[in-house]
């Protein structure tokens, strides 16, 4: 999970390399890739986020601090102790800086997790035989149900929840169950696709 603000557009270095080495879009403090779902979930959420908010945001990244220790500017030209700079930098007044991490929106009350693919395929089959002068044929129609119980299934490969802390629909801090229609697999093209609602498929088998 990594923070995300939508006023900025340049100097990310400033806002979410929280450790130093060029790269930006880090993870939160304290956490690791895989961490949501595993040891962050849905209703811990906003108790990192809160954490987040409270010791990180605001504050400088090791980028502003070197603009520090260099002399070229003092912590609150950056923005340190400025509110404006976690609700609205681009409402800073000429000549201020907002050069600090950002803080994050809390979670909503029903913020949902990563589900598990929920199916159950099955088919039906009958062989019967002919005879035809002196061939036999063998025919064989079918029916096969994919995901016979209709199951509505979320977030499969390539169309998750972001990890990015947008705070919007499709995000892991701003998705209810009534937003994720954005993570719901649709109807697909095709005979079936992976956690498509259910489809039926007819056919019939020659042998000969």
């Amino acid at each position: 999970m990594s923070p995300a603000c939508k006023y900025r557009t340049t100097g990310e270095i400033y806002f979410t390399d929280f450790t130093g080495d060029g790269t930006v879009g880090d993870l939160l403090p304290g956490t690791k890739f895989g961490s949501f779902m595993r040891g962050v979930s849905p209703g811990n959420l906003n108790n990192l986020l809160n954490n987040y908010n409270n010791t990180v945001a605001g504050n400088l990244t090791p980028a502003g601090q070197m603009l520090v220790s260099t002399g070229l500017f003092t912590p609150q030209q950056l923005g340190v102790g400025n509110s404006l700079c976690l609700s609205n930098p681009n409402g800073v007044s000429a000549g201020a800086a907002c050069a600090v991490a950002p803080a994050v929106q809390l979670a909503p009350q029903g913020q949902v997790g990563l589900t598990w693919l929920k199916t159950f395929d099955t088919s039906l089959a009958w062989t019967g035989r002919v005879n035809v002068k002196d061939r036999q044929i063998a025919i064989e129609p079918s029916v096969s149900f994919y995901n016979l119980f209709n199951f509505s299934n979320f977030d499969i490969p390539g169309n998750v929840l972001t990890g990015i802390l947008l705070g919007s629909p499709g995000s892991v801090n701003g998705t209810t169950r009534a937003d994720a229609t954005s993570v719901r697999v649709g109807v697909g093209t095709g005979v079936f696709s992976l956690g498509a609602p259910r489809t039926i498929e007819f056919g019939l088998k020659l042998s000969f």
